[in-house]
């Protein structure tokens, strides 16, 4: 097939810069005349008419405001295979120095200590890729599912080759392999990967443990939705993400896509995702506590939860059609529970619809089980996530409903922040009230942050955790309640008005001040040890609202 070539060409124009407050505007430019193919740097230049593939746009603000902004846009010209890698290379050519640090700071140290381990994974990942390219090949370009597997490593392409050593020109093209960009999207996967390749627990890649919330305000006036993730402070290299792709919205109802991300990675992994499909899509890790049934995980037959969530992000238009197509080639790793809201279906002052406003899936290897929960948000008026499964199924086969007999730690329902929750969702009446809900920690005096410890409480007892704060030499009812290189990282909400503007507010780095003052984390004074690469020292940020500078329907 002939090989599509791109140049690049940044635009640095001050003018142009001060209205968009210090971005670095990058275009890829199709150049059908081969071979003359250059890049430009220092000029007010665009590509020819007509020849935009790309453009991308970046703010590195981690050190004001603890993230990273990286707007994405590809123009309808050019077929969607030129389209996905023209949008991954400017991302990897803009974004390569995070990129790195965050490479560094997380899966870099991947097969650290851990020899036999890796070569059990990487034997599992090749013979993933295999069936994967397998598929794309065998596969009609009619079958829209497999057509988007082949899109999203096509971006994947774009972003590692953009990372890699730059070049004069690029060419469209699509690679199936085990690179850096690849592992940083298997980051979340990697945590049951550890598990089931006997990685030693000393090396665990992060454990995600994180907060879900959706909200219906009195008189259904608002419905307001928010995580808060919960990781080890390693993973804090942050980015918030736009993707505009020039896809036929027909068939792709979530071309339009914003996140808060990472560096190289094209899906959230918090969750954290509001689609132009109209979703609002969140969840909360599910660790499972019967590990036999990891046996249901094969490299073929199935894919990798971050690419399932990504295709299923693009092609539903309903909060039913996210968890069937995500519910597909189940591979049991990163499994969650998943919430999608669809937006389009509710009206600000009236009632809420009987069905399909509100879904949930929940997965373990082997198992997907989704339910409408419209009925819920109806008779509650809210809905939290916090890592224990809802649904029976997913709790016994998952080992939940056993360990909810030996300690209320893991039971739906009254778990410390299952009870927060309960005692505090009719607090929220707006943005700020939800903000406050969602990063809420008093460890040192809330009743549910209780435990049998020494101290008598825990600082993993909140919406928002700071594992960092727990003595090193407590004594602790669980493992889970004591210090660790963990906490809450962060904070996004939106509400009906943000969403159809594809905005959302957030916080970077761990919770501090509140009602205990609990005091902002600081590189210099923590006993963590841990790489922080490209990191700000001191993580004591405020809340904003993101502004996308991409023109949005």
């Amino acid at each position: 097939s002939q090989q599509k070539y791109f140049s690049t060409k940044y635009l640095s124009n001050k003018s142009k810069l001060n209205k968009l407050f210090g971005y670095r505007i990058m275009y890829i430019c199709s150049n059908e005349s081969l071979p003359i193919l250059y890049k430009l740097e220092g000029s007010v230049q665009k590509c020819p008419d007509n020849y935009t593939v790309a453009v991308g746009k970046y703010r590195n603000a981690q050190n004001e405001t603890g993230w990273g902004i990286l707007e994405v846009e590809t123009f309808p010209n050019f077929p969607v295979e030129m389209q996905a890698y023209a949008a991954g290379l400017v991302e990897g050519l803009l974004t390569k120095v995070q990129i790195y640090y965050h490479y560094l700071n997380t899966v870099s140290q991947l097969c650290k200590d851990a020899k036999e381990y890796c070569l059990k994974l990487f034997n599992y990942l090749k013979l993933n890729l295999e069936w994967i390219e397998s598929q794309v090949m065998s596969n009609p370009p009619t079958d829209l599912y497999w057509r988007h597997v082949n899109l999203t490593y096509t971006q994947l392409t774009g972003i590692q080759d953009g990372y890699g050593p730059e070049k004069p020109f690029y060419f469209s093209r699509v690679r199936f392999a085990i690179t850096p960009i690849l592992k940083i999207q298997m980051a979340g996967d990697f945590f049951d990967l550890d598990r089931v390749f006997k990685k030693p627990k000393t090396n665990y890649s992060s454990n995600n443990h994180c907060s879900g919330f959706v909200k219906v305000l009195e008189g259904n006036k608002d419905i307001l939705i928010s995580h808060v993730t919960m990781l080890g402070y390693k993973s804090m290299n942050r980015m918030l993400k736009l993707y505009k792709l020039a896809y036929d919205p027909k068939e792709v109802p979530g071309h339009t896509i914003s996140i808060s991300s990472y560096p190289g990675s094209v899906t959230s992994q918090d969750d954290f995702s509001l689609t132009s499909g109209g979703l609002g899509i969140l969840e909360t890790t599910i660790t499972l506590s019967d590990e036999s049934i990891y046996s249901n995980i094969n490299p073929i037959g199935q894919l990798s939860c971050w690419l399932r969530s990504f295709i299923a992000n693009q092609l539903a238009k309903t909060s039913h059609e996210w968890v069937l197509i995500f519910g597909r080639f189940n591979s049991g790793t990163l499994n969650n529970q998943w919430m999608v809201l669809d937006y389009k279906l509710f009206k600000p002052g009236e009632e809420l619809p009987r069905n399909d406003l509100f879904w949930i899936l929940e997965q373990i290897p082997g198992t997907t089980v989704s339910r409408d929960m419209t009925w819920f948000l109806r008779k509650y008026n809210y809905w939290p996530s916090y890592n224990i499964p809802f649904l029976k199924k997913i709790s016994d086969l998952g080992g939940f409903t056993e360990k909810a007999n030996i300690n209320n730690w893991w039971r739906w329902g009254y778990s410390p922040r299952a009870k927060i929750f309960q005692r505090d969702h009719n607090k929220v009446k707006d943005m700020e009230t939800l903000r406050e809900l969602m990063r809420y920690n008093d460890y040192k005096h809330d009743e549910y942050s209780k435990c049998k410890c020494d101290p008598p409480y825990t600082a993993d007892g909140g919406i928002s955790t700071r594992s960092d704060l727990n003595p090193l030499n407590g004594t602790w009812e669980l493992p889970d309640m004591g210090f660790k290189n963990e906490g809450t990282i962060d904070y996004k909400g939106t509400n009906y008005k943000l969403f159809n503007k594809f905005q959302f507010e957030v916080i970077g780095g761990p919770i501090h001040g509140g009602p205990s003052n609990l005091p902002p984390f600081n590189w210099k004074n923590t006993t963590i040890d841990a790489l922080h690469y490209g990191q700000p020292i001191i993580w004591k940020f405020k809340n904003f609202t993101i502004e996308w500078q991409t023109e949005l329907e």
